[in-house]
């Protein structure tokens, strides 16, 4: 066997790399707009690792407190996070809150258990009820 397939092979069953290992969320009330039936927030997400990102597949989700209430929201980025660079998006909570909190979501592949699938079940196979 050559020797440079077992590291092909280690390789090629690695699983999916994490970007929040290298990656930073933080979230501050958009000091621009002013409401008193919404709030809104930029969350922005700082590369300190030397890769480039898709913005698509970093998903959070943000958090609003205020008056005794929860609101909860979720988002992602647009275009390509940069090595070393930011990316940043705005984020709608209805009602007034003073408190945030935001939270990675981890990408499809590292957030599913396994042996547990997130298909749902057919309907050809139910039979009608009378």
């Amino acid at each position: 066997m050559f020797p440079i397939v077992p590291l092909v092979l280690a390789f090629l069953a690695s699983p999916a790399p994490d970007p929040w290992q290298e990656i930073r969320l933080s979230i501050i009330r958009d000091p621009y707009v002013s409401s008193d039936h919404a709030t809104l927030c930029r969350v922005r997400a700082v590369n300190f690792g030397g890769r480039r990102w898709s913005g698509r597949t970093l998903r959070f989700e943000a958090r609003a407190y205020g008056g005794g209430r929860v609101a909860v929201e979720h988002g992602r980025f647009g275009l390509e996070l940069e090595p070393y660079g930011s990316l940043e998006t705005v984020i709608g909570f209805t009602g007034r809150y003073d408190r945030f909190e935001v939270a990675p979501v981890p990408p499809p592949g590292l957030a599913r258990t396994p042996g547990k699938s997130r298909r749902r079940a057919s309907r050809r196979g139910r039979r009608a009820r009378h």
